[in-house]
């Protein structure tokens, strides 16, 4: 990459031979495959661009010379989804680098970045091309004074082009950088001239004499002195993206190759907005018209897409569905990135990834409701709790009560012993039950407490404290007519 020294202005992010790569991208089934994109039907059908792994084929080729040049080639026409769905995936890394973008071509962005501060814009540049590259799109940048002077150096770019000395870079470049008419390019082959740097030294004013205003505008092409205004685009205002499977799929290798396009996607845009995911809700339509729906709360807001398909991955392992998959959709649940700052002597999770991986498998056998961190529930009920979300870092250890606690502690059977009680005089004198019997020494109670009776689930406990020799002192509770024994107090 060459040592930057002009002001950042323009930059204009380009794939080369766009429409077979977003093909490519689409079809996991032609990775490592020699592979052309064709235009045309029948004989009259040509090679449009064509992959590496095909050797010996170029554009504008006949098809059937093309076979017989490259065997086991695989020929498709262009996809028109796939190349909606790869400049979604171009348009959002172009935002990650400033708010004002033009979609210029298919496979073209251009981007305004007066302003930008340069060793910023230098790193996200790095890391857009990278992400695009692993993407599916290998895409190259020009950094330039003008939009024009930009996608030339994006066109020469390997992957990223800055120019700094105008005159000394499109000196060499061959003529059809400036789109000459057919009729032009003739013209000006008849006089010897090949490279813009040879059209840019004749005088503006002879060219336009021979070949009109269109001269004087390749003229001004060729020298680098065209300025235009950019059609900027509106940045994505929602963050969700879906897929049909035409024939339907029954296995997981399909949903997580399609999750991960839709990730990788959706991450660049929150990022482009300045934004991050805090939730992923997951659809499934399924072939019998029913759905399954899923939502995942994220450990923290973010954009961490292998973060999210190890979440997606370990929950769809554990998901049987009646029915094959028809469509997949995943949305994402926009919020501000965080901005926290750890205390000195707090203790936090070693994988964070893992935890919250892990903790996912464990939902999608239990339920949601089945997991999390047991906390008190607002309400007058003995032992009710809510379970919350875990928390990823522990805080340090709250100051002691200004009283100690006095008396015994209870330690909780979880779940309860149920029992038999005989009562005498409405005190217990015996219990029966798998863990526990005996008789009744001595009894304390009963302590009565109620709630909730103004909804449809109301409650009512009573509370005794018995003495059952030899095995010790326990609490005991009666819920309507059923007897248990709650814990142990020590």
């Amino acid at each position: 990459m060459n040592a930057p020294r002009a002001n950042l202005r323009y930059a204009v992010l380009r794939v080369p031979d766009f429409a077979l790569h977003a093909l490519r991208r689409d079809a996991p089934e032609l990775a490592g495959r020699p592979v052309a994109l064709i235009r045309g039907e029948g004989r009259k059908a040509v090679i449009a661009a064509a992959s590496t792994e095909a050797a010996g084929l170029e554009p504008g080729l006949a098809v059937t010379l093309a076979m017989a040049r490259c065997p086991g080639v695989v020929l498709r026409p262009p996809n028109p989804v796939a190349e909606i769905s790869a400049q979604r995936l171009l348009l959002a890394a172009a935002f990650t680098l400033s708010p004002r973008v033009e979609l210029t071509t298919a496979g073209c962005c251009t981007i305004d970045l007066q302003g930008a501060d340069r060793p910023a814009t230098e790193s996200r540049l790095q890391r857009c091309l990278a992400e695009l590259a692993a993407a599916g799109l290998p895409a190259r940048a020009g950094i330039a004074p003008t939009p024009l002077l930009a996608d030339y150096a994006a066109r020469t770019a390997s992957p990223v082009c800055f120019i700094d000395d105008t005159a000394a870079f499109l000196a060499p470049l061959p003529l059809s950088f400036a789109d000459p008419t057919p009729a032009q390019e003739e013209i000006l082959h008849g006089w010897g001239i090949r490279t813009l740097g040879a059209l840019a030294a004749l005088s503006k004013a002879e060219i336009g004499l021979r070949l009109g205003t269109e001269g004087v505008r390749l003229w001004e092409r060729a020298a680098g002195e065209t300025e235009r205004v950019l059609h900027l685009t509106a940045p994505a205002r929602s963050f969700a993206t879906e897929w049909t499977y035409e024939p339907p799929v029954e296995s997981m290798e399909p949903l997580l190759f399609r999750l991960r396009r839709f990730a990788e996607c959706l991450a660049l845009e929150l990022r482009g907005a300045g934004l991050a995911a805090e939730k992923l809700a997951l659809t499934l339509l399924l072939e019998d018209e029913s759905d399954y729906r899923r939502e995942f709360r994220l450990p923290e807001p973010g954009t961490d897409v292998d973060g999210w398909l190890r979440v997606l991955h370990g929950h769809l392992e554990t998901v049987r569905t009646p029915a094959r998959v028809t469509a997949v959709r995943l949305a994402a649940t926009a919020a501000r990135p965080p901005e926290k700052q750890d205390g000195l002597f707090d203790t936090g999770l070693r994988d964070p990834a893992t935890f919250w991986e892990n903790l996912a498998r464990v939902a999608a056998l239990l339920g949601e409701n089945g997991v999390g961190t047991p906390a008190p529930a607002d309400t007058w009920r003995p032992d009710a709790f809510t379970l919350e979300r875990p928390v990823e870092c522990v805080p340090a250890p709250r100051e002691p009560p200004a009283h100690a606690p006095t008396g015994l502690a209870l330690r909780r059977f979880r779940p309860p012993w149920p029992v038999e009680v005989e009562c005498r005089e409405g005190q217990p004198v015996s219990l029966s039950g798998p863990e526990l019997r005996g008789l009744v020494a001595a009894a304390r109670g009963p302590w009565r407490s109620e709630g909730d009776w103004w909804t449809l689930q109301p409650w009512a406990v009573e509370t005794w404290h018995i003495e059952v020799p030899p095995a010790g002192l326990y609490q005991l509770a009666r819920t309507g007519g059923s007897w248990c024994v709650e814990g142990m107090l020590d």
